[in-house]
């Protein structure tokens, strides 16, 4: 989840030092789910469908190591299985139709699964258990990012810097007009809201010198005008949003700069005011090359990461430990599911490596406490 800045020459530092293990048990409750009917894997897509969560694909052979150069290709699966939290219940879905990885990003438009990943769209019908491919943009798509939905389309940031817009019904795709603002943004994200589409993105040319930040900028498009709204002391693009403002859930400052701003932080689209993470982690914040239960996942008000669950409306961050009596400790999915984080598959780092006994195809869920 470590956000890069485009062309800056800066380096991170985490809030925190080394793990402090004295640090407060999770504010919520554990439990173990019905164990996947597939394979163990890593890394599957998992969404939230409103009724059911949906998993398809991920990595079911021994991952490469970190920071090694691997021969042999990852192998990523095809099939998937929906989970009902109601009944703790099960069942396959059709398989899709090349295998999924984790670099695919997905959103969900009513009950049909968007899917993009290399270079392809794909889009899977709950109701009638189907894939079908969606047509190709008229641009290219940047490969990183998120994808937002609202009212049956699709937004996504070309490599144009263009903001595509998929009709999933209709499969057809269409171009937001280009923002008149200059000096134009490198755009990092698009995301969709009842206030218009934000985007987000930079405005600088890097310096090369470390010593000029490019701070985020958001432009809104209401449908009929470009609207920029002031610079934010953030350096991370936002990626998120709550219903009520758009949120970076990234507790790493940079170094080397007066004030060392931060890669995260909050927006105000209504009034432009930006703010720094509330009560975001300090000094029992855990290292990163510590952590061993760093799930990614954001839904409304709730977002997890950094090895905390954090709810912005209360703004209260919640440490959140391995459930006890697992070894898994990695590239683990997850989704917020009805107020409760469901996390899915990931590996033991101990043994996976050489070993694909070592992964899983267990889950779990967390609810927080009230």
């Amino acid at each position: 989840m470590v956000a890069v800045v485009a062309g800056a020459l800066l380096g991170t530092v985490w809030l925190g030092g080394e793990r402090d293990d004295s640090r407060p048990s999770s504010g919520g409750e554990w439990r173990e789910l019905a164990p996947m009917p597939l394979a163990p894997r890593y890394s599957p897509v998992a969404v939230w469908t409103g009724d059911e969560v949906l998993v398809v694909g991920g990595g079911t052979g021994s991952p490469c190591p970190p920071n090694a150069s691997c021969t042999q290709p990852e192998v990523m699966a095809r099939d998937g299985a929906a989970y009902d939290p109601d009944t703790d219940a099960w069942r396959p879905i059709a398989e899709a139709p090349t295998g999924v990885g984790y670099w695919f990003r997905p959103v969900v438009v009513g009950d049909v699964l968007v899917l993009f990943g290399d270079d392809r769209w794909w889009a899977y019908d709950v109701g009638d258990d189907a894939w079908r491919a969606l047509p190709a943009p008229p641009r290219r798509v940047e490969d990183t990012g998120v994808l937002s939905a609202r009212d049956g389309r699709v937004y996504a940031v070309a490599r144009s810097g263009r903001i595509l817009v998929l009709d999933v019904a209709g499969e057809s795709w269409s171009l937001l007009p280009t923002s008149p603002h200059r000096p134009a943004l490198r755009l990092s994200s698009a995301l969709a809201t009842q206030d218009g589409v934000l985007v987000s993105g930079t405005t600088a040319e890097p310096t090369g010198d470390g010593d000029t930040p490019e701070f985020t900028v958001v432009e809104r498009w209401d449908g009929s005008r470009w609207t920029r709204l002031p610079p934010t002391d953030q350096v991370g693009p936002f990626r998120h949003w709550t219903g009520e403002r758009l949120v970076e859930l990234d507790p790493q400052v940079a170094t080397g700069l007066d004030g060392r701003p931060p890669f995260g932080g909050r927006l105000d689209p209504t009034t432009g005011e930006w703010t720094p993470l509330p009560n975001a982690p300090g000094p029992h914040a855990p290292s990163p090359s510590n952590l061993r239960w760093t799930v990614v996942a954001a839904e409304g008000q709730l977002m997890a990461g950094w090895g905390y669950a954090y709810d912005d409306r209360t703004e209260r961050w919640t440490p959140l430990d391995q459930p006890h009596g697992t070894d898994v400790d990695a590239q683990q999915s997850a989704v917020w599911a009805d107020g409760d984080l469901v996390v899915v598959g990931g590996y033991d780092s101990e043994t996976a490596y050489e070993n694909p006994a070592g992964l899983t195809n267990h889950a779990w869920a967390w609810t927080p406490d009230p």
